[in-house]
Order: C-alpha cells, then structure tokens, then sequence
C-alpha cells in the first residue's frame, strides 16, 4: 500500500542520513588524525644524538651508501662513533676511508658481511667480534635491496637472499642488540628504513613490498614493548630516494624509472630518523607516502587489494614485459 511505500521510504532517508554521517565523522577522524601526525612531522627538527641518548656508538647497516651513509655521516658529525655494516664490496672499500678522512674526530669499524646470508652467524659473528667492546645504543637496521621479477620464477636462493637481508638480519640484529642495552640500563634507538610500498602490494617485486611491511610492523609492536625502558623505535617510509637502490634494476622496471624522477636526497630521510626519535614511531615522508595513505583512507583494504589483484596484470606494463619473456608460461 501507499502507506506501507511512504514508510520504506522514510526509514530508507533514516538509515541514509545515519550512514551518511557515520561516514562523514570517520572520514573526518581519519583524516585530521593523519593532519595531525603531519603537522608533527613539520615541528620536528633533528636532534642531537649524542646529547639525547649519551651516545657513543652507534650501528649502521647498508652503511657504505645512500641513506646508510648519510645517517652515519649525521652521526659522526655530532660525534657519536660508527660501527659500518655493509657487503663487502668496492663500493664499500671506498666510502670507508672516505669516511674517516671527513670525519677524524670519530671512529669509525668496519664490518664487511652479507646480510642475506641464510646462517645468521656468518654476519653476526663478525658484528659482535667489532662490537662487543663497546656500547652501541644507537642501531639503524637500513639495508635492503629490491629483486625484480614474477615470484614463481625467479630463483629461490636468490629470492631467500633478499628476504634475509631486507627482514630477517633487521630482526636478528635488533634482537642482539636490545638486550644489550636493556641488561646494561642504557637508554637508546633502533630504527627501520622501510618504505612507501610497505602500504601497497607489490606485484613484480613481492618480496620487497613484503619485507617493508614486516618492517613496518615488527617495528610498531616492538615499540610498545620498549617506551617503558627508555628506548625509542623509529620507521621511516621513504618515499623514492637518490641512491644506488636503483642500480642494475632500474631498467628491469618501468616503476623505478619513473619513481627515480622525483627522488630526493638520502641525507633527507636520515634527517626524518633524527626528528622523529623518541617523537614520532612512524614517519611518512614524501609525496608517494601521502598518496599511498590517502588511496588507503578512501577504499577499504580489502577491496583495494581485491581490485589491484584483479587488474595488476592487465595494466601494469612490468607484469606485462615479464610475462611476454616467462619460460614457465610460454
């Protein structure tokens, strides 16, 4: 009837005015609270390491370059000793002596290993060799690397390497680490350079974007264990960064070679890790980060994901490229 229709109708406008403002407050909530970590970011300047945390020492991994160099740079110019932790490498044997050539005021070890070593004492061995004499509060867990190609067919050692050292040595060497400081009562840092795909799937580089997500959240869960002792947990999303990240894959990804073009300095985001300490656990930093938020604050992550499953290899031209030249498939 004519009434029974009047009524649907009126209870429908009800239960759309009610959803309506539901979604306008959480929409509201979810965006000022993102303005207001924002605008913290903004009032955080770098602080001084060796005043706030009575620093001597601090650990740097993938120290030899990019964004690992810069933080030990920042390090040693406020005075704090540097423990360096990178491959091997010539890369390594130059920045070195470089290093202690700019800075001689500090010391600086080095300690050359393979973090995506699968025994974890092929590197650990050698860092507790070099620092088992010395108070190292400071730990900044920064290496990584990204491998392109479709998961099922790249090869397996090699996808093992980059899970080990972009997430397990971070762990392993956290762990040595923090129990150091809290058996000896020292207050310190341990920081994570994760990254912006920690927020979104990564299709043709999975294990990278599954790694800064590990990051990510060990870090966060780590940090509510830690406020209590006086040690501090900070993880940076950098958005994309000038270093040698993009070296020899580059050209194996459309992606990266459009992310290279807005690349911002490394000394940019080691200054992001000297703000937020003790400030701020999770750092955004860039455009790509705020993006990535905002896309997430608008689908729900479960549609999101269903959809980007969906249409990552129909439009997106690495997948596409990879697939043409797969053996498994052709």
């Amino acid at each position: 009837s004519f009434c029974t229709l009047l009524m649907i109708g009126f209870l429908f406008d009800i239960a759309w005015g009610v959803f309506a403002y539901a979604a306008g407050i959480i929409g509201i909530v979810s965006c000022l609270t993102y303005a207001l970590v924002q605008l913290a970011q903004l009032a955080s300047k770098p602080q001084n390491f060796k005043l706030k945390y009575n620093a001597t020492w601090g650990l740097v991994t993938g120290a030899s370059s990019g964004i690992g160099k810069c933080i030990a740079e920042r390090l040693a110019a406020q005075g704090v000793n540097v423990v360096l932790v990178a491959l091997d490498d010539d890369v390594f044997a130059k920045s070195f002596p470089e290093l202690q050539s700019k800075y001689p005021k500090v010391q600086f070890r080095k300690v050359g290993v393979n973090l995506g070593a699968a025994n974890e004492e092929d590197y650990m061995g050698p860092i507790r060799q070099h620092t088992d004499d010395i108070d190292v509060t400071l730990v900044f867990n920064n290496a990584g690397f990204i491998l392109p190609g479709l998961f099922a067919e790249s090869n397996f050692g090699a996808v093992r390497t980059n899970f080990n050292c972009n997430a397990t040595s971070a762990m392993v060497i956290t762990h040595h680490f923090l129990n150091r400081m809290q058996a000896a009562k020292k207050k310190g840092l341990v920081s994570f350079t994760s990254s912006a795909g920690a927020y979104f799937p990564g299709p043709t580089a999975a294990m990278y974007s599954a790694t800064k997500s590990f990051l990510t959240s060990f870090a966060i869960s780590i940090a509510g264990e830690l406020r209590d002792v006086g040690i501090d947990i900070v993880v940076v999303h950098p958005s994309p960064v000038q270093s040698n990240f993009y070296r020899g894959t580059a050209d194996k990804m459309t992606s990266l070679q459009q992310a290279q073009k807005a690349a911002v300095s490394p000394f940019v985001i080691a200054d992001c890790i000297f703000s937020a300490a003790g400030r701020l656990v999770v750092w955004d930093q860039g455009s790509t980060c705020a993006i990535f938020r905002m896309v997430l604050k608008t689908f729900d992550f479960a549609f999101f994901n269903e959809v980007a499953s969906r249409l990552a290899c129909h439009f997106n031209p690495d997948h596409k490229a990879m697939a043409a030249k797969s053996k498994l498939r052709n």
